[in-house]
This record gives C-alpha cells, structure tokens and sequence, in this order.
C-alpha cells in the first residue's frame, strides 16, 4: 500500500471517528432530552413505559442512551403531551410558547445587533434584589452617622 493510500485511508478513518462522535453526543442529548421532557410531564419511568406498551428496562435504556427511542416510541409520547422536536434537536416547538412570547421572539430575532443587545440589557436590569444594610459611620469629634443602606443586586 503506497504512502498516498495510507494517508487517505487514515482521513477517512479520522472523519468518521469524528462523525461517530457527534453522533454519539447527539444521542447522548436525546437522552438527557427524553429523560427532561418525561419529568416536565410529572411521570416516572414506570408510568411512561405503561404509557407507551414497552417495559421500564425498554424505556430505561432510552434515557440512558443504550437505544435511540423509535418513531414508534416518539409518536405515541407527543400524544402524551412531550416536545418531540426539543427532544431531537433540543429547540422548543413554538406552538408550547403563549402567542405573547412567540410575539417577543420574533420581534427580538427581526431586531439589529444592537437593539437585541439594549433589550437584553432592560430585561435583567428589571431582574434585581434589593439588600437592606445598616450601616454606621464614626467621624471626627462626636460625629456619627447611622441609617440603612439599600443596594441592589442583580441576578442573572
């Protein structure tokens, strides 16, 4: 085998160790997905599988990604109310957004790169804590002031 052959060979080896890899980390994430979207639905794993006809140990290994759910699983768990398309791609089906937030999202995606960056400002701006602390200051001669101090804190 020349040099040549051996170094497309060895290519073609290492794009399809990486393509595996994605592949397995998106199956990964389908799992977590499932397992996020059966507990969004209040279920256990006991009362999903009776749900869907399979057995806890079928749906088990769903969620631990021994198996990737088949449509024939997928189907029948839209019908109970999951989100098949955040499950797959983890992106929310708009229809499970209230017409306001689907209104704001499309808004904020029409917007330019800077009034996207000003709203996200005014939006964890209105997301703050207020701290009370007492405070006392003692200056020269006799001197002392003593009130409370408000600070804001925000959360992001």
């Amino acid at each position: 085998m020349s040099l040549c052959a051996v170094t497309k060979l060895m290519n073609q080896l290492s794009a399809d160790f990486v393509m595996l890899s994605n592949v397995e980390e998106r199956y990964l994430l389908i799992s977590k997905r499932l397992r996020e979207e059966r507990k969004r639905l209040g279920l256990s794993q006991v009362d999903l599988a009776n749900s869907l006809n399979i057995s806890v140990r079928a749906y088990g290994g769903y969620e631990k990604s021994q198996v990737v759910a088949p449509v024939s699983v997928l189907i029948p768990l839209a019908d109970l109310g999951a989100d098949i398309l955040y499950i797959v791609t983890g992106e929310r089906t708009a229809a499970l957004l209230s017409p306001q937030e689907q209104q704001m999202i499309s808004a904020l995606r029409a917007a330019t790169p800077s009034v996207q960056a000003a709203l996200l400002s005014m939006l964890k701006a209105g997301v703050e804590t207020q701290t009370v602390i007492n405070q006392k200051y003692a200056g020269g001669v006799g001197q002392v002031i003593e009130g409370n101090l408000k600070m804001k804190k925000f959360q992001f």
